[in-house]
């Protein structure tokens, strides 16, 4: 019996020891925490910014009807989102999902998911990420996500998810931080993208509704209030995507940022992660007010 129990407890001292070295070699819980904050910030800005390009060709379809109602000839029934168009939304909703995707797939990994979930997150983000243009993301690095992942399997195994973590956060910076410039391009208000062509419309909707005004006959009640409405419209709509475009930059930048800290605060269990708070506190601070505005 004596000799029985010195074989249990020999085995369960292994067990623990091993127990033990399969920890250490994983994650700390301030690791974890970063991971998560991270992802949970990362996919809130990816959704937010995500609406507010639907939203914003939106208004450009109701302000290039309220165009014509005006009489604008210039203005066609057919494109009235002229600029602003279904493609171009599309194009830039799957960027922002694929940076989205890469927010799902770290928070996977320190989760306990199946095998299957898991695997379903990789393929989504590395399906996504390879339509984007512009974005460089070779097949070796496509490869190296998947067999990244892929090794984790359905086993619970801190260090197999540690590296897997580590290896899509470092393929992936690249790809990533080009697809926040792409958003920063399309909200700044000094370049040619999504931007320009939203103050565009505005100000032809304020400057047609100028010169209607400037002839509208002081009985016409009729034609006052839609001169009115769309000069309102075009403020409205001008002062709020002033103010969404220059919080979405700011974020895109808080965005990388705070991957680049990622990277330090995985190489090192000492590293602050600092810049994951930041973005983390920013992202609630902007879904506040963004609810707010786009309400």
């Amino acid at each position: 019996m004596r000799s029985v129990f010195k074989k249990i407890g020999r085995r369960t001292v292994i067990g623990l020891c091993l127990a033990v070295t399969l920890s250490a070699c994983g994650l700390t819980v301030k690791q974890k925490a970063a991971l998560d904050h991270f992802g949970a910030a990362t996919q809130d800005f990816s959704t937010s910014a995500q609406t507010e390009f639907q939203k914003s060709r939106q208004d450009v379809i109701e302000m290039n009807r309220a165009r014509f109602e005006l009489g604008d000839s210039r203005v066609k029934l057919t494109e009235l989102d002229r600029l602003l168009t279904k493609d171009r939304v599309q194009t830039r909703v799957a960027a922002l999902q694929a940076l989205e995707d890469y927010a799902v797939l770290l928070r996977k990994l320190i989760g306990t998911v199946s095998e299957g979930e898991l695997l379903e997150a990789s393929n989504s983000f590395v399906s996504n990420l390879r339509t984007i243009k512009g974005v460089s993301f070779s097949e070796e690095q496509a490869e190296g996500i998947g067999k990244a992942v892929a090794a984790v399997g359905g086993l619970y195994v801190e260090r197999k998810r540690a590296r897997a973590v580590r290896q899509v956060v470092e393929m992936a910076n690249e790809p990533i931080l080009t697809v926040l410039d792409l958003v920063k391009h399309d909200f700044d208000p000094k370049s040619t993208g999504w931007n320009a062509g939203y103050r565009l419309m505005t100000t032809e909707l304020d400057g047609h509704a100028l010169k209607v005004g400037g002839s509208v006959s002081l009985n016409d009640l009729t034609a006052k209030h839609l001169v009115l409405k769309a000069q309102a419209m075009a403020a409205e709509n001008a002062t709020r995507f002033d103010l969404v475009s220059s919080e979405i930059t700011g974020l895109a930048s808080a965005v990388a940022e705070a991957q680049q800290n990622l990277r330090q605060v995985l190489s090192a269990s000492d590293v602050s992660p600092e810049g994951v708070n930041q973005l983390a506190k920013k992202v609630r601070e902007f879904k506040s007010i963004y609810s707010l505005l786009r309400n």
